[in-house]
C-alpha cells in the first residue's frame, strides 16, 4: 500500500483510496487523515477522492495545505467523530490541550487544522483518529503509562482496549476488501 502515490491506474488508487478510509466508511474509526505531495498528480488525486467522497453520505472531508509541501485531506464520519469528540474523558483532555471549552465538532476540527496548518502534527490527532485516550497520553509520555506493545500504533498500558479498536479497524477493512472483488470503488462509496 505505501506504494500509492507511484501508481498511475486511477482504478488501483481508489481502491488504495477506499482501502484506507474502510474503518472510517464503516463507522469504527472517526476520521483518517492523508496526505497528498504537491506533484504533477497532486489535482486529478483529489478531485477523484473528493468526487467519491461526495457519493457517500456518511463522509465529508476538510482539506488544507501544510507546509507549502503537501495537501492534507482530513476525512471523517460526523457522526462517529462527534461521539467520539463529546466522551467527557477525551473533552477534558483536549481542553488541556488547548482546545475551547465550548465544544462543537467545527470548532475542534477547525482548531486541529489551524494546529496542522502551523507545520507540526498535533499528538492529540489521535483522539480524532479514534485511537484510546490512554495510548494517545502514553505517546505523548505520561508517567504512569508504559509501552505495552506496537499494534497499528503504539499501545500504553492495559492493551485491551487498543486490541479491540485495533480488531475493528482490521475488520472493517476485510469487509471492504471482500467489497472491492466485485465492485468498483465509487460503488462502494456510493451503497456502503
Amino acid at each position: 500500500m505505501q506504494e500509492c502515490f507511484c501508481k498511475s491506474n486511477t482504478t488501483e488508487f481508489m481502491k488504495w483510496f477506499v482501502q484506507l478510509i474502510a474503518p472510517v466508511l464503516i463507522g469504527a474509526k472517526p476520521a483518517e487523515i492523508l496526505s497528498f505531495p504537491n506533484d504533477e498528480k497532486h489535482n486529478a488525486r483529489l478531485e477523484s477522492i473528493k468526487s467519491c467522497i461526495k457519493l457517500n453520505s456518511k463522509l465529508t472531508f476538510n482539506e488544507f495545505s501544510f507546509c507549502s509541501k503537501c495537501t492534507k485531506l482530513l476525512v471523517y464520519n460526523p457522526i462517529t467523530l462527534d461521539e467520539t469528540l463529546k466522551d467527557k474523558r477525551n473533552i477534558r483532555f483536549l481542553i488541556e490541550q488547548g482546545y475551547p471549552s465550548m465544544y462543537t465538532l467545527d470548532t475542534y476540527i477547525n482548531h486541529l487544522i489551524c494546529k496542522v496548518k502551523k507545520g507540526k502534527i498535533p499528538d492529540e490527532i489521535g483522539i480524532f483518529l479514534g485511537y484510546p485516550l490512554k495510548d494517545v497520553m502514553g505517546f505523548i509520555g505520561h508517567a504512569s503509562l508504559k509501552l505495552t506493545k506496537v499494534n497499528g500504533w503504539r499501545v500504553y498500558g492495559d492493551p485491551r482496549i487498543s486490541d479491540e479498536k485495533h480488531n475493528d479497524f482490521r475488520k472493517a477493512k476485510e469487509y471492504v476488501n471482500g467489497l472491492l472483488l466485485h465492485n468498483s470503488p465509487s460503488n462502494i462509496l456510493a451503497l456502503v
